[in-house]
C-alpha cells in the first residue's frame, strides 16, 4: 500500500511542477494524469475481482486519457507527448493481454498496469524541465505546432 502513497505523491509532485512552470503542452498533460487518477482512485476497490478480470470502468477512464494524450502529443510543438502516448497505448494494450489470457495471474496484470505510470510521469518531468530550459537559452518556446497569428497573416 504504500507504493501507492508515494506514487501518488510522486505525481503530484509533478503535476505541480507542470501546471506552476511548464508550457501549455506540459499542463495538459498534467491536467489529463491528474484527472485519470483521481477518477481511478474514485472507483471502488473489491479485492475480490480486482484484476482477475478487465474492470471496465478503468478501461474507459484510460481510453478517455488516450484521446487526450493523443490530442496533445499531436498539437503539441515538442517530442515527449508522443512518448507518454506511446507508453499509455501500452498500459491499453496491458488491458488487450488480460481480455485475451484469462489465466495471466492478477499481480502480473496489477504490476504491469501500475509500473507503466512511472515513467510516464518521469517523462512529464523532463517536458517541463527541458521548456525551461529552451526558455532560458532562446527567450521563448513556441508550445503547439500551429500559430493563431500565421493563421491570421500577422507575424
Amino acid at each position: 500500500m504504500t507504493h501507492i502513497y508515494v506514487f501518488n505523491m510522486f505525481q503530484a509532485l509533478v503535476c505541480l511542477y507542470a501546471l506552476a512552470k511548464g508550457g501549455w503542452p506540459e499542463r495538459w498533460a498534467a491536467i489529463l494524469l491528474a484527472s485519470a487518477s483521481v477518477a481511478t482512485i474514485v472507483l471502488a476497490f473489491e479485492p475480490v475481482t480486482h484484476f482477475r478480470t478487465i474492470d471496465m470502468r478503468e478501461l474507459a477512464i484510460d481510453v478517455f486519457l488516450m484521446s487526450g494524450l493523443f490530442v496533445v502529443a499531436i498539437l503539441a510543438n515538442r517530442f515527449w507527448p508522443l512518448w507518454l502516448a506511446a507508453l499509455h497505448l501500452l498500459g491499453i494494450g496491458i488491458h488487450g493481454v488480460r481480455g485475451s489470457d484469462p489465466a495471466l495471474v492478477p499481480w502480473m496484470y496489477a504490476v504491469a498496469e501500475g509500473k507503466i505510470a512511472y515513467p510516464m510521469i518521469g517523462l512529464l518531468a523532463v517536458g517541463v524541465l527541458r521548456h525551461r530550459l529552451r526558455l532560458a537559452r532562446y527567450g521563448r518556446d513556441p508550445d503547439w505546432s500551429f500559430s493563431w497569428r500565421r493563421r491570421r497573416g500577422e507575424f
